[in-house]
């Protein structure tokens, strides 16, 4: 008996429009991720939060956490500012 393979023709979409969706939203996504991580082990709510933050202020994790999302938001204009400018390009070139 002969076992045959199982062609998948699962493909990911290449079309531009699905790539920008797609980087848009894992990166509002992870941002946001790692601002609840933030905000829920580095710098809790309550009466109790400042006095937490001064133990976790400094902390490596915590830098690591603040300065991932910074540059994920920096990332995410940038993304934005891109996508204007090559719509933009796009319909000059239809024009002219």
């Amino acid at each position: 008996m002969k076992l045959s393979r199982i062609k998948c023709n699962m493909s990911i979409p290449k079309h531009p429009i699905f790539i920008f969706i797609a980087i848009i939203t894992l990166t509002v996504f992870g941002h946001w991720t790692l601002v609840q991580l933030y905000s829920t082990f580095c710098a809790p709510w309550g009466i109790f939060g400042p006095f937490k933050l001064f133990i976790t202020l400094g902390s490596p994790t915590c830098h690591f956490i603040n300065t991932i999302q910074l540059n994920l938001a920096k990332h995410y204009m940038t993304i934005w500012v891109s996508a204007a400018t090559a719509t933009v390009a796009w319909i000059a070139s239809k024009i002219v």
